[in-house]
């Protein structure tokens, strides 16, 4: 039976759906930064109810955040009060509208904050992962935990005050023992990472922890290792490629100096040498380049290939170990002279399945943007500096194929998404109900 979320997520067009996930993207984003900041032991108390509110349309040219949000899901079309005022009315979100005068006339400021009913909707609909209830750790301190686990019987320093609380000052007893910022995991620390580990790896799933009973890791350290190196050739060949350029420009202006007018015959013989060595120079230059340009894409085709193994593999939840580093590899080795990727599968995570198959349709063609984007948003040509120019871009095909990587990328690095499609089983995994009130961040 669905849930109260799920039902209202189910009720919203896509539309509203679009609007709902961006004000939910931007609202997490606040929320998290806020978490840093109090690890960081710059703690703000300015309540929820204030620091929610979006700024979704402010007086002026410049869009909002929001606003180039929405623009890149092609939600630009007039609409955003009424799509705001009818979410409003299904009680997810709170609007202020308000109309000033200013010296240029009528300008109109639209903020909207999601309520809690809102915020459950969201994660219902994209399938994102539950809130952790009162009493948990953050996330900043569970990884803090983490590395005391793996650190063991090694220290690790721990920061900020929020964070020395979660681990030291209010357990009893604390998780962790030492001074001068250097702690070191105790029993208590231990036991609760092995009776808790099935929740937070559920809960936090970015943070890569290590089964407590020694089970196999569910993102092997070779393969990230491996994917790591090719697309650290990537990033090679880019600057071998630039390099060449450079010295290339350099031969030719070199080339172009006027050396028809010299005082004596032998100025002559020797600036026509340097007129000789510089086209010589920019012959060699140019070749150069147009090999760090050829490893370039090869090296963007095999990263390809090789990420959307690994997220197959994701969502697939294939077991991981040396065979898995394997295939990944033979996958790059076999499409390294091949753009045509394969369609990664759907995840049924909303938030990456709109991000991979919208690079994916852009790659092969089958998305076209339905407008373009606004002027604000328009790239600006880049303005030559000291008269050095870039390298030639890549063809659209292969940009368009480095931008699915990377997008694929951000998902798979580290497992996270492995670990989020395929979280480990345990009694304390939470249930089917309403959200946990917000706690304060630890």
């Amino acid at each position: 039976m669905a849930t109260k979320a799920q039902a209202a997520w189910d009720a919203l067009n896509e539309r509203q759906r679009a609007y709902m996930t961006v004000l939910y993207d931007h609202d997490q984003a606040v929320e998290t930064k806020r978490a840093e900041d109090a690890a960081a032991g710059y703690y703000d108390d300015t309540p929820a109810s204030v620091w929610r509110w979006l700024n979704v349309v402010t007086p002026g040219t410049r869009l909002t955040s929001v606003q180039r949000a929405l623009a890149r899901r092609d939600v630009r079309d007039d609409g955003t009060g009424s799509t705001l005022q009818a979410l409003q009315r299904y009680g997810l979100i709170e609007v202020q509208d308000e109309v000033s005068e200013g010296p240029r006339g009528k300008s109109r400021t639209v903020k909207a904050k999601l309520t809690r009913a809102g915020r459950a909707a969201v994660r219902a609909g994209t399938k994102e992962p539950g809130r952790r209830r009162a009493g948990e750790l953050s996330e900043y301190a569970w990884e803090r935990l983490v590395r005391l686990w793996r650190a063991d019987p090694g220290t690790v320093r721990i920061w900020g005050n929020n964070t020395y609380d979660a681990l030291i000052g209010r357990p009893s007893p604390p998780y962790a023992e030492g001074k001068h910022g250097d702690y070191r995991i105790t029993e208590a620390g231990r036991e609760y990472y092995r009776t808790r580990w099935a929740r937070y790896a559920a809960l936090f799933p970015d943070v890569a922890a290590p089964d407590p009973e020694g089970g196999p890791e569910p993102w092997p350290d070779e393969l990230q290792r491996t994917l790591d190196r090719m697309e650290g050739a990537i990033e090679l060949a880019h600057r071998a490629q630039w390099s060449a350029h450079r010295r290339l420009e350099e031969a030719q202006k070199d080339a172009g100096k006027n050396t028809a007018t010299r005082e004596s015959a032998a100025d002559a013989e020797w600036y026509a040498l340097l007129l000789e060595q510089a086209q010589a120079r920019s012959a060699l230059a140019l070749a150069h380049r147009d090999r760090a340009t050829e490893e370039a894409v090869v090296a963007i085709r095999r990263y390809a290939h090789a990420v959307c193994a690994a997220f197959t593999a994701s969502v697939e939840g294939c077991p991981a170990g040396a065979d898995l580093t394997a295939a990944v590899v033979a996958a790059a080795d076999a499409g390294q002279d091949n753009v045509k990727v394969p369609k990664p599968p759907a995840c049924g995570l909303h938030r990456v399945d709109t991000a991979v198959q919208e690079a994916y349709g852009t790659l092969a063609g089958t998305r076209t943007r339905r407008r373009p984007l606004p002027k604000q948003m328009q790239p600006s040509a880049r303005a030559a500096w000291k008269d050095w120019t870039d390298p030639p871009e890549h063809d659209l095909v292969v940009r368009r194929l480095l931008e699915l990587s990377r997008t694929v990328a951000a998902y798979v690095d580290g497992g996270a998404l492995r670990r989020e499609l395929h979280p480990p089983a345990g009694p304390d995994a939470p249930a089917d109900g309403p959200p946990a009130p917000d706690v304060p961040t630890g």
